[in-house]
């Protein structure tokens, strides 16, 4: 087993946490995958920080380091002042995320140098703490990501894991308001989130994007939250219309998948219903309908809400109800569900299910 391979996502941001006002880490992945959601896990680290996301691929050099004429002792001299946009003016510390700097110019990219190196702009200093870090894709995507090796000497280079099916639903999907549809199917088909490392040969996984072959959709985490807007802005509208659309977001492969599961959702129970009536509302038949309605459930359940759905929830399958427990307790609901007297009895009731 390789060792020092690469880190995940929540792993990268504690690390720009603990280094990134000092040393710079440049993190490589793959595309779509959220590389960029690190800026917002940091925000949440660090609630005083102004926070600058800087795209490096639309960035001119003026963009950085603006003229400015001044008198100084007499003499009018030409200082080069930073863009307003990177917070220098707000008295607090920063945290500036270079995105795809691997694609940037050649100038752009030395004017970036004393930034990644020293955390300065032209003849200003970044405020005390204030963290730089950076992000672009893999050189083997064939895209375009090439550091010069002056530039890799002033960072530290990490891998950036691809998450997983399970991470993906756990870490994000249940907690941003992904459409059930599109977290079952991922769940059923997690190598719709498969490495095109992983493959020796591009025809072994038609879901996912591999520079060896040409494929004009494909499924990452980013397309997928696409089609999840999709899907919830779309609902009664014909098949053929949302089909197009899904295709053309996540490609042929897992738009057909997908679109099963659309299929499947239309048979659900509403949540009013179950709301209205816990006990005698319709029960899915079969187990990945259900496990869809776990998912919604998670996604749902409010203070006013939560003790009618565990009545309802009591009618479905052990496996369900543990599906629902483990998943609820992973995102921001957890706080709902620790404050219901129900929850806690059928926990207390039901503890074996969260055995090892």
């Amino acid at each position: 087993m390789e060792l020092y391979k690469s880190v995940t996502l929540k792993q990268g941001a504690e690390l720009v946490s603990r280094i990134g006002d000092t040393d710079t880490v440049l993190f490589q992945g793959e595309m779509g995958i959220g590389k960029s959601s690190m800026l917002k896990m940091l925000a949440k680290m660090h609630p005083d920080y102004h926070v600058c996301y800087v795209d490096m691929t639309t960035k001119d050099v003026g963009d950085f380091l603006i003229p400015k004429i001044r008198e100084v002792n007499g003499v009018e001299v030409c200082s080069f002042i930073p863009n307003e946009e990177f917070g220098f003016h707000t008295g607090r510390p920063v945290i500036i995320m270079l995105d795809e700097i691997g694609k940037t110019g050649k100038a752009v990219f030395n004017a970036c140098l004393r930034l990644m190196q020293e955390r300065s702009l032209g003849v200003y200093d970044l405020p005390e703490g204030s963290i730089v870090f950076a992000t672009t894709n893999l050189a083997t995507e064939g895209i375009g990501d090439v550091l010069p090796p002056h530039g890799r000497n002033r960072v530290s280079v990490v891998k950036i894991r691809k998450p997983s099916a399970d991470e993906w639903i756990e870490d994000y999907a249940l907690d941003n308001g992904i459409a059930p549809e599109v977290i079952l199917t991922v769940k059923e088909f997690p190598q719709m989130l498969a490495s095109f490392e992983d493959y020796a040969d591009p025809k072994d996984n038609e879901y996912i994007n591999d520079p060896r072959t040409p494929r004009p959709a494909f499924v990452t985490h980013r397309s997928l939250e696409k089609a999840s807007n999709i899907i919830k802005k779309t609902r009664g509208l014909p098949e053929d219309v949302i089909g197009c659309a899904i295709k053309g977001t996540i490609g042929a492969r897992a738009c057909y998948d997908m679109l099963n599961m659309v299929k499947l959702a239309s048979d659900l129970p509403s949540w009013d219903s179950i709301m209205a009536d816990p006990v005698k509302a319709q029960i899915p038949e079969s187990p990945a309908a259900v496990c869809m309605l776990v998912y919604s459930a998670v996604q749902r359940v409010e203070k006013d809400t939560i003790n009618k759905w565990i009545k309802y929830m009591s009618r479905i399958s052990k496996e369900a109800q543990g599906l629902f427990a483990t998943s609820v307790m992973r995102t921001s609901k957890k706080s709902v569900v620790g404050t219901s007297t129900e929850f806690v009895k059928w926990a207390t009731a039901n503890n074996y299910l969260f055995a090892q």
